[in-house]
């Protein structure tokens, strides 16, 4: 069975990812799609518009046969964790083919160059100009730009402005077993995107994300408060004082708005800001994010998902762990201590956003849900 992999956040799903979908299954002659998914909060440091069984249902419908959680200190914790996170847990199921990504290039050989160029240079004049730039005061993106652009002179270093591209050259710096598969992305006042259709949802419902929004402050006020900035410092994507400008700014700020204001600097990005908010609230530090396992998560099949699944266990192929209970995973003798850990900092991710959006915290539990299976 053919199959490609897809790495999304479907917050929500759209014409995009559906033109993705089709494209790729018809371009690469696949019989299924694998799609790793973030899970209650997304790559932007926010919590999804919708939680990650619905989404993840939806998906279902809509084209996708298998998928999986990719885990919540990833996700956190920028686009190269991001990235490489979710092509691993592609590659360890052991027979994923193709990675397929939309990108503002439309062009893989283009993508292919500098996805070589960037990495090759991570660790050599580009990455220490990156370095100085950042220290420099310049956000990480400009400064990579930058560097890149002083370092390689012949190089159109304009590819790295798509963040779609960005993300695409991540994933491709982290292939080793599957290949990879781009479509230009159709964009225009016509088309909708996950940002039109995150401020519509707001638009009709005002009242449910104001008490959502409300409810987030509250509890990451409280969790600020009773951290010191020292604390504050260790938090994943902490430094330059960062994190302690949170613990400054979290009594006098009113509102996640006015907070996410405070704390951001010239040189830091308001995602990096979101992303380091979202750590605190659920206590990601440099230790917690350090030593964590990846696993594949099942949250949503069909019955090609399903035929995945059991070709999976009948070949032994996956290199990783593929977890349908979370319960009889952690309570097995052969559970991975570093697995367990990372699907412990999924529970409190799912149970913060059940608290923030007024769900039934054991229903909703992930020790409760059980995946989807269509009909």
């Amino acid at each position: 069975m053919k199959t490609f992999g897809v790495i999304a956040e479907y917050d929500p799903f759209h014409q995009g990812h559906a033109y993705l979908l089709e494209e790729a299954r018809r371009e690469l002659k696949a019989d299924a799609c694998v799609s790793v998914m973030s899970g209650d909060f997304t790559e932007r440091g926010m919590p999804a518009l919708e939680n990650k069984w619905i989404r993840a249902e939806k998906a279902v419908k809509n084209g996708v046969d298998l998928v999986l959680e990719l885990p919540a200190v990833f996700v956190l914790a920028g686009a190269g964790e991001f990235a490489r996170a979710g092509v691993k847990i592609l590659e360890g199921m052991g027979l994923v083919d193709a990675i397929a990504f939309g990108s503002e290039s439309g062009d893989i050989e283009e993508l292919e160059k500098a996805a070589e160029l960037v990495k090759a240079s991570d660790d050599g004049l580009a990455g220490e100009l990156t370095r100085r730039l950042v220290r420099q005061g310049f956000t990480y993106p400009k400064a990579r730009l930058e560097a890149m652009r002083e370092a390689f002179p012949d190089f159109d270093a304009d590819v790295l402005l798509g963040p779609n591209n960005i993300l695409g050259i991540e994933y491709m710096k982290n292939l080793t077993t599957m290949s990879a598969f781009t479509v230009k992305r159709q964009d225009g006042s016509h088309v909708e995107t996950a940002t039109m259709l995150r401020k519509q949802a707001r638009e009709a419902d005002p009242a449910r994300f104001a008490r959502m929004d409300k409810n987030y402050y509250d509890l990451l006020e409280y969790k600020l408060l009773n951290m010191n900035p020292e604390e504050a410092d260790e938090l994943y994507s902490a430094g330059g004082g960062l994190g302690s400008r949170a613990v400054r700014y979290a009594r006098e700020s009113g509102s996640l708005e006015a907070l996410i204001s405070n704390v951001k600097t010239k040189a830091y990005t308001r995602t990096r800001v979101q992303r380091l908010l979202a750590q605190a609230a659920l206590g990601i530090d440099r230790e917690q994010a350090s030593g964590t396992g990846l696993y594949a998560r099942v949250l949503a099949f069909n019955g090609r998902g399903a035929a995945l699944l059991k070709e999976i266990k009948k070949k032994e192929c996956a290199s990783i762990p593929v977890i349908t209970n979370v319960n009889r995973y952690r309570s097995s003798g052969d559970a991975d201590p570093d697995v367990v850990k990372t699907l412990e900092i999924d529970r409190r991710a799912a149970d913060f956003y059940n608290i923030i959006t007024e769900e039934d915290l054991y229903n909703q539990s992930d020790y409760v849900k059980m995946p989807y299976m269509s009909a």
